[in-house]
């Protein structure tokens, strides 16, 4: 493997619960000596090499549902007892929106047992990892401040919706414009949408669209509910959006540095 490879492992492609195999969201990316976890659902961590994913590692929340973020205290507790036996030297970095609903910011971040250093996301933000250009955009559509996340630098975009609605897609084009990435959020299938009541979430549908008309190269469907087969989002996708697949706790996909945007296993 060359050494700008990128790497994207999904950890947790469920909600709003874990069932089984499968963990609620998350997606660890690997890049030279970096990794940063998106959002860190119930169970996603039992997938991680502790402790060498403690090291150079970058958390970020995309918003306060519990189903995004119930293992961070997990990792917390572990940076510490891993620096406290000699195993971390350097502080994990836990990123985080501003607002604090219900609290839950500060609770996070008054975490005692935690060997972490925190930062902001709101839209003004960037920050740069390595070679890797990371910035931020409050969708607008969900039920709470929800971002999504871009990757980028001179050879690849990758960008995560975490939760996302479909009553501001204008927004959500400029910003996952041309990825080569789009990891992409299907939570349900449009059969069971017919009214279009849904406003917090995508359909597969949703999610398929928004690849097509932000022109991505590859779409990633994840955040499916627990008990439906994944192959009829796939199957509603690719109707719209043919380079499309579904994400698989533990399954890599590596992206080259001279085929980025393309499935190398």
């Amino acid at each position: 493997m060359d050494a700008n490879d990128i790497v994207i492992i999904p950890l947790g492609t469920i909600s709003p619960y874990p069932k089984g195999d499968r963990n609620c969201p998350a997606f660890l990316i690997k890049y030279k000596d970096q990794k940063m976890l998106l959002d860190c659902g119930n169970g996603s961590t039992r997938l991680l090499n502790i402790p060498n994913d403690l090291n150079n590692l970058h958390i970020f929340l995309t918003h306060y549902h519990f189903d995004h973020i119930s293992d961070i205290s997990a990792l917390q507790y572990a940076s510490l007892t891993h620096h406290n036996i000699g195993t971390l030297e350097n502080k994990i970095k836990i990123y985080l929106p501003d607002n604090d609903i219900n609290g839950i910011r500060n609770t996070i971040i008054s975490n005692k047992e935690s060997y972490s250093e925190y930062l902001s996301i709101n839209n003004k933000v960037k920050y740069q990892i390595d070679n890797l250009t990371i910035s931020f955009e409050d969708n607008a559509s969900h039920s709470i401040e929800s971002y999504m996340i871009q990757l980028k630098n001179q050879d690849t975009k990758i960008v995560y919706t975490s939760d996302i609605g479909p009553t501001n897609f204008k927004k959500l084009i400029d910003f996952c414009s041309n990825s080569d990435i789009l990891i992409c959020e299907s939570s349900f299938l449009r059969k069971y949408d017919i009214s279009g009541s849904n406003k917090n979430h995508f359909t597969a549908f949703d999610a398929a669209t928004l690849a097509k008309m932000s022109n991505s190269k590859q779409l990633i469907l994840t955040h499916f509910w627990p008990e439906e087969d994944r192959d009829r989002y796939l199957e509603e996708a690719v109707k719209v959006f043919e380079n499309t697949q579904t994400a698989e706790e533990g399954k890599e996909l590596v992206l080259r540095r001279k085929n980025y945007g393309r499935k190398v296993y």
